[in-house]
């Protein structure tokens, strides 16, 4: 887990958290009180955003996300866009609900569209992956984001998806505990702040 809200504190600016086991989920989690209309914040709303989130997730090109030419508003329509895919995709199943067949065509597309810019090339003795000149930032960000998510949903740890229990959170993560008995994203944000709020209850009378 990569949490710091000290951080968050002394800078002033969001910090990524990285609490949900796979790349595609913490890129979904990038909308803070997704279950809460009246508190919910996008973090990938500019190129500024996008750029620290790469950075933050340790992308293997984010360099060349922060090289990249200004970032217009269709770009960050399309970052967007396959996020909201992916949510649909992996909250369906962390609720038990059928995935959505056309939003998972879209999601495969999306990741087609991002090979289809990829090639193999030799550097000196070496055989590597790079990418062709038509390639954009958008691919360069959401290439690793959709191979880590098709990775998830053709094996089985797809089963292991859960939806926070906070009420207002919404954020998707892993349950890799052991008792397959995790209820929050991150028990130092809403775990704790669920326990206050069951211990102000209870000594309340209220339970």
């Amino acid at each position: 887990m990569r949490l710091d809200v000290t951080a968050v504190m002394d800078t002033g600016h969001y910090t990524y958290q990285f609490v949900a086991g796979n790349l595609a989920l913490d890129f979904v989690n990038t909308v803070a009180y997704r279950a809460d209309p009246g508190k919910k914040i996008d973090h990938l709303q500019c190129a500024a955003e996008v750029r620290q989130w790469a950075s933050e997730a340790q992308l293997p090109d984010r360099a060349a996300i922060h090289s990249c030419p200004l970032m217009g508003t269709a770009a960050l329509r399309r970052i967007r866009a396959v996020r909201e895919q992916l949510f649909a995709v992996f909250h369906a199943i962390a609720i038990d609900d059928p995935i959505p067949a056309d939003t998972l065509a879209q999601v495969g597309n999306a990741l087609h569209d991002c090979c289809a810019k990829r090639c193999l090339a030799l550097q000196g003795a070496d055989v590597r992956w790079t990418w062709r000149p038509a390639a954009r930032c958008t691919d360069y960000l959401l290439h690793p984001v959709l191979v880590a998510a098709t990775d998830l949903l053709t094996s089985d740890a797809h089963g292991l998806v859960r939806q926070c229990e906070d009420a207002g959170c919404g954020w998707l993560f892993l349950d890799r505990s052991n008792a397959r008995k995790r209820r929050w994203c991150s028990m130092a944000d809403c775990g704790n702040r669920n326990k206050a709020r069951q211990y102000y209850r209870r000594e309340a009378g209220l339970l």
